[in-house]
């Protein structure tokens, strides 16, 4: 059997082929300009490099200031129910009075309608005492004139912890000030989360945590309250707070006071004392802590709080670990793959790079085989209708007899014509 050599049947078995070939490399084609195409992003997200850098739009950052909410911690010494009261002598100086209270001032945040959350040590017992201390200065021996040694044992202060907006923040719910309960805290050195819960206020709109964890080199914006303010804020009455008229929740109120924004960058991962915080160097000034620190979509990233290193002498701004604040809040774990989640879920879904090459491949295996197939197809068919008898019903195209004998090696009998 053989192929027809003629030149009519080349040029026709090349206009038949040209169909199948020019079909296959369409295919090809198109699989390949598929596979150079990039994947558009869903709705409403934005390339990770936009994101990464990007600051909250204006208009959101505005309509998260009604979810926070100042905090005024009032300390005091316990009194003693067994302690004789000083008399004075006839003549003698006046007894001084109780000790006034020590005032302390955070930041919180809706993290549910009646719940707040804020820094742990913003209501640690601990911290209290160490703020009574700082304010009292040390004992003294009056015989001496040295200070007494501290006691071991001393009892927790008293604490009391208020709640207010300020009389001209949009979108206020909490119209007065408001004693609030702590729920739950854990100390700085263990997470410096607490758990606030208000009653009898309208429900306030509480702020998203994030799903995810930060990323190394990500804008972030801390919210607060800095203390450092409030001196210098219209509408502080100062006169009604020293003269004992108002307490410091009515007098910060009544004010102008309004929450700062501050805007740095994500600049490290540390670890203090085993637990994980992010380091941020956006300015965290006093009051401050205890509020959101949130990304450009306004989802909290986590609590902001301080580090402090003692043997250099100086603060590091830090926000709470997202996994261990969601964790704390009882709200679900980090969702998988938080470094980088736009990208593992196009892998996912397979319409990434990755999912795209994949399919890509199948598809250019499928053409070119469907394109041999087809071509070997052609080819068979047009051979077949080649091989077709002459008129005189012999084969034109097969050799004589003598020439396949001598072919094959037989010699003809002797004498024969």
């Amino acid at each position: 059997m053989g192929f027809a050599s003629t030149a009519p049947g080349r040029r026709l078995l090349g206009l038949a082929l040209t169909p199948v070939v020019a079909c296959s490399v369409m295919m090809i084609s198109g699989a390949s300009a598929a596979a150079d195409t990039p994947e558009p992003d869903p709705p409403g997200s934005s390339p990770d490099g936009a994101a990464l850098n990007s600051l909250i739009d204006p208009a959101l950052l505005e309509s998260l200031q009604q979810s926070i909410v100042g905090l005024v911690v009032v300390w005091e010494e316990p009194e003693d129910p067994f302690a004789l009261g000083d008399v004075p002598e006839p003549g003698g100086p006046a007894v001084p009075g109780a000790e006034p209270p020590v005032i302390t001032i955070c930041t919180g945040w809706f993290d549910t309608p009646t719940t707040i959350a804020t820094a742990g040590h913003c209501v640690d017992p601990e911290q209290g005492r160490l703020a009574i201390d700082l304010q009292k200065g040390p004992s003294i021996d009056p015989g001496t004139g040295e200070p007494l040694p501290t006691p071991p044992v001393r009892p927790e202060p008293e604490r009391v912890v208020y709640a207010f907006q300020p009389r001209e923040m949009p979108g206020a719910v909490i119209t007065s000030p408001v004693v609030v309960r702590v729920d739950s805290f854990r100390p700085g050195e263990e997470g410096d989360t607490a758990k606030l819960e208000m009653h009898g206020m309208p429900p306030g709109k509480p702020l998203a945590i994030a799903p995810t964890a930060p990323r190394l080199g990500e804008t972030v914006t801390s919210i607060g309250f800095p203390g450092l303010n409030i001196d210098e804020t219209d509408g502080v009455n100062l006169d009604a707070l020293l003269s004992g008229g108002k307490t410091p929740a009515e007098v910060l109120q009544d004010s102008r006071l309004q929450p700062v924004n501050t805007s740095g960058t994500i600049t490290a991962r540390q670890f203090r004392n085993g637990v994980a915080v992010y380091q941020i160097n956006a300015d965290l000034a006093e009051g401050v802590s205890g509020g959101p620190t949130i990304n450009s979509r306004g989802e909290v990233y986590g609590i902001s709080s301080q580090m402090s290193v003692p043997f250099l002498g100086q603060n590091f701004n830090v926000i709470t670990d997202t996994g261990m604040l969601r964790e704390f809040l009882g709200h679900e774990p980090l969702q998988p793959g938080a470094a980088s989640t736009n990208e593992d879920s196009r892998l996912a879904s397979g319409s990434g790079p990755l999912g795209g090459g994949l399919q890509t491949g199948w598809i250019v295996f499928l053409s070119v085989l469907g394109g041999a197939v087809l071509g070997g197809l052609t080819m068979w068919l047009f051979a077949r209708s080649t091989r077709r008898p002459s008129a005189g019903g012999g084969d034109e195209s097969r050799p004589p007899p003598t020439a396949v004998r001598a072919r094959d090696g037989a010699d003809p009998p002797p004498g024969g014509g």
